[in-house]
């Protein structure tokens, strides 16, 4: 066996390609994510390249996964992190400038706070927190303070926001429990969290497009 395999999922009883099959199906979810976010787009006037570099990005982020999920090594496993990572940093930048409508240096700097309290997160608690669903719980916050703000301010982006939300807590719960649920479901739940998760980022992509910075 080799030392760069990781196995972190109820799934996966030993290492090789098809260890987790049904977690590597379960990113089917971004294609089918990414192939409509492409088609709405084409459909769409007043595009701009940020919605795009959005696009690709959620693509990116299954390919991560499929790839973590088939290898199950420490290197594919960084390679899954890091398209996650940079698909919710550049969200959040574009939504604080497109939606909220402030200014790039604002908006970087709330970018920074932002991956100053994720890594803190992964530095400071442990992973068998919460089966190391702790570390989605920055991202979270930052969904949940979206859609307050959405919503308060009566915003075209509202809907969205909320439902991002309401799609994000059930996503957190199946990929917490997947290795408790193993007695039960062998299979284990984290398929589902991808699921979850493509919907997820096919929904922010479309925050953007939801409405035009309110009157400063």
């Amino acid at each position: 066996m080799s030392a760069d395999y990781i196995d972190l999922y109820c799934e996966r009883t030993a290492p090789g390609l098809l260890g987790e099959p049904l977690n590597t199906l379960g990113n089917v979810a971004f294609v089918v994510a990414t192939l409509w976010l492409v088609r709405r787009l084409l459909r769409e006037s007043d595009v701009k390249r940020d919605d795009w570099l959005l696009v690709v990005l959620a693509g990116l982020v299954g390919i991560g996964s499929i790839a973590f999920h088939l290898f199950a090594t420490r290197t594919t496993a960084l390679l899954d992190q890091a398209f996650i990572g940079l698909f919710v940093i550049v969200f959040v930048q574009r939504w604080l400038v497109r939606v909220v409508g402030i200014g790039t240096i604002a908006s970087f700097a709330g970018v920074v706070v932002f991956v100053a309290v994720t890594i803190g997160t992964r530095l400071m608690v442990p992973r068998e927190i919460l089966n190391g669903s702790v570390f989605y719980l920055p991202i979270f916050l930052v969904i949940a303070s979206m859609a307050l703000w959405a919503a308060r301010r009566r915003h075209p982006s509202a809907r969205i926001a909320i439902g991002m939300v309401a799609v994000f807590i059930p996503a957190l719960v199946v990929r917490t429990i997947d290795l408790a649920a193993c007695d039960v479901l062998p299979v284990g739940t984290h398929w589902l969290w991808h699921v979850s998760a493509a919907s997820v980022v096919a929904m922010a992509c479309r925050t953007l497009r939801a409405g035009r910075p309110p009157a400063r």
